[in-house]
């Protein structure tokens, strides 16, 4: 099963669209290009496959790689998948948007070209949000070296904001989204990022909307605890989206607007897409897969954003290649117990997904 994880982006997507042009049920098939090369200049795109019906009023979409280096994981789910005979119950179909921001998987980073967070792209830009906690916390989250003494000021800093507010506060000031500072950690953006505007029009050209029962499914790494799959639900409480969730997918189903997940409430989500384009007609999951700790998931996610600030010729090699490692490990661990866990659990959660929607 581990061989479904491949080394780069341009291998992933090679395996990815060889699956595809073997699957039997192939009804529909699309590439949506970057406009940008990948790091091993080779050609970037929001692959989509459809298996099935075109018109089934059932349908199930597994993303991948809305976080770019976290789609490492999503791309072996959608590999294994593709790689078993897929069955399909009547009236349903099969959707598969492989590398949402393939900038980012081709890369190894969390965030496009622009610095976005896709995962907090899904906003009113005429009325965006507000987060001053990030903005008091600016500077110490990237501070302008990262030297051993540089960072232990900046990390009393931090831990003092959350002394004074509490975790939760605190997370939420980090991750939550934030849309003042470009280069920072979780931006937002001040406009529909590439992948945002791909998948709208996927879903006009698809007739996303009229589809009676929609499940989706994306696939995430880095948060929560090690090789467990949490299926991360953001509807609002006791909303069909929840319930829909909790029947098919039972007790593994967290809810951060509860306080059960491991997720903090987040602003500009792709979720929030779905539930506007599907009202009581979809359930939308995360299924997050832990790999260690939230201070540990900060600190790689800040070592890469100062990083990207840096002028390459101002960096040592050997720390450059130390803070790349350290965000890969993080949301990409070699180890193969973990790797095997993804694809069980994610193939086990397309599978509570699909019969649910045939039960519906």
């Amino acid at each position: 099963m581990p061989t479904f994880f491949q080394p780069t982006y341009r291998q992933a997507r090679q395996q990815f669209l060889r699956a595809a042009a073997e699957q039997p049920l192939n009804t529909w098939q699309t590439a949506r290009i970057h406009p940008l090369k990948g790091c091993e200049d080779e050609e970037l795109a929001l692959d989509a496959l459809w298996l099935g019906p075109r018109d089934a009023e059932h349908l199930l979409v597994v993303q991948s790689a809305t976080h770019g280096v976290e789609g490492f994981a999503g791309s072996a789910v959608q590999a294994a998948l593709l790689n078993q005979k897929v069955s399909l119950p009547n009236d349903t179909a099969l959707l598969l948007l492989h590398a949402m921001n393939p900038w980012g998987f081709s890369f190894q980073r969390r965030v496009d070209e622009q610095g976005i967070d896709l995962n907090r792209n899904f906003v009113d830009f005429t009325r965006l949000p507000e987060n001053p906690g990030y903005a008091e916390l600016a500077s110490a989250l990237i501070p302008a070296s990262w030297s051993p003494k540089a960072l232990e000021v900046a990390d009393q800093q931090l831990e003092a904001y959350r002394q004074q507010y509490g975790e939760t506060a605190y997370e939420v000031a980090v991750s939550g989204g934030q849309y003042t500072h470009p280069e920072g950690l979780f931006y937002g953006g001040q406009a529909p990022s590439w992948s945002r505007l791909q998948l709208q029009a996927l879903a006009e050209e698809l007739e996303l909307e009229q589809r009676k029962a929609v499940a989706i499914l994306d696939v995430h790494t880095g948060l929560g605890d090690y090789a467990v799959g949490e299926v991360i639900c953001d509807h609002p409480p006791g909303s069909q989206g929840v319930r829909w969730a909790r029947r098919w997918y039972g007790e593994a189903v967290t809810e951060p607007l509860l306080g059960t997940s491991s997720s903090v409430p987040k602003q500009g989500l792709i979720d929030f897409f779905w539930h506007e384009l599907l009202p009581e007609r979809c359930s939308f999951v995360t299924l997050e897969f832990g790999t260690g700790s939230t201070p540990q998931l900060f600190h790689v996610l800040r070592g890469d954003h100062w990083l990207a600030q840096q002028p390459l010729s101002s960096v040592d090699s050997v720390q450059s290649l130390a803070i790349q490692q350290a965000l890969l490990e993080h949301f990409c661990p070699a180890a193969s117990d973990w790797r095997k866990a993804v694809i069980a659990q994610g193939l086990q959660r397309i599978d509570q997904a699909l019969k649910g929607l045939a039960e519906w």
